[in-house]
């Protein structure tokens, strides 16, 4: 009989840890999507010329709007405060059809994210990422081409991106849970800029991000 007890006193004790941890050490998840992108074309060289033609002086302003996911892993220090690696990717949507035009982006960021865990079922989260994207674009003629000759214009840039934001997961199982909502102030630096000398250089563009998704916790 001691003997049992001893060896239910150790299982006891060793559980210990586990029962007082009243929160996920790893959470990892899988989002859909949405970036509303907002572009300012800004032209600052008087005489500058594309193909012989003169570019005006002045600034113009674009939107597009990119779907697809992102994912996610973070390790939480302690209930309140994680660290969370963030990685997306997204295709712009709205370009013109039959014209072969491509376009890309892909996000890698980093940072702290902070939760509170006030209720075991509801969590709202706050957090600050900073890290890079990445876009690519592409022009091309699976056929018959410009003079019947197919083409093909690829360009790409890469970019500091920034995200601030956060949101609220709902728990529906011991190691799941739904991300109803997820919404970033989400930054970048392309090149939007023709300078003076004609030389392109960097801009701000303010950008939002949308997301939600499921979330695995261990």
């Amino acid at each position: 009989m001691f003997k049992r007890l001893l060896i239910l006193g150790l299982f006891a004790v060793a559980a210990l840890p586990v029962l007082a941890q009243d929160y996920p050490k790893f959470e990892l998840g899988g989002d859909f999507s949405y970036v509303r992108a907002n572009t300012t074309f800004k032209n600052q060289c008087s005489g500058c010329t594309i193909e012989g033609i003169t570019i005006p002086v002045g600034s113009t302003s674009q939107s597009a709007d990119l779907l697809g996911g992102k994912g996610e892993i973070a390790y939480n220090f302690n209930h309140i405060v994680g660290m969370v690696a963030d990685f997306g990717g997204y295709d712009v949507t709205g370009l013109p059809k039959g014209t072969g035009a491509a376009a890309t982006l892909f996000t890698y960021m980093f940072g702290p994210r902070f939760t509170y865990r006030g209720s075991e079922r509801f969590q709202p989260f706050g957090e600050f990422l900073v890290g890079g994207s990445h876009i690519s674009a592409s022009v091309s003629s699976s056929g018959t081409g410009i003079a019947g000759v197919p083409y093909y214009f690829g360009t790409s840039g890469n970019s500091f991106a920034l995200a601030l934001g956060g949101g609220f997961d709902v728990k529906v199982a011991q190691h799941v849970a739904i991300r109803l909502f997820e919404g970033d102030w989400f930054m970048t630096r392309f090149n939007s800029t023709l300078n003076s000398a004609g030389r392109p250089t960097a801009g701000t563009q303010n950008n939002f991000r949308l997301a939600a998704g499921i979330q695995f916790r261990f």
